[in-house]
């Protein structure tokens, strides 16, 4: 599915470029783009929440 329209970004590539990543700029410059409109960087900024969730559990997981 598409986040970012004016990019054509769909939610499997800025999931991907989201690993590790600390911002929205930095997720956008992995993917070799620029916000444009802005309307998708809430989405965005979600996606690397849901990493960073994802990094802590299996962080926590391992450290049982």
């Amino acid at each position: 599915m598409y986040i970012c329209i004016c990019n054509a970004l769909k939610d499997s590539e800025l999931a991907e470029a989201s690993n590790d990543a600390r911002t929205v700029s930095e997720v956008f410059k992995r993917c070799g783009r620029r916000p444009q409109c802005g309307k998708c960087l809430p989405d965005v900024a979600q996606l690397i929440e849901d990493a960073r969730c994802v990094e802590n559990g299996a962080q926590t997981i391992a450290a049982e």
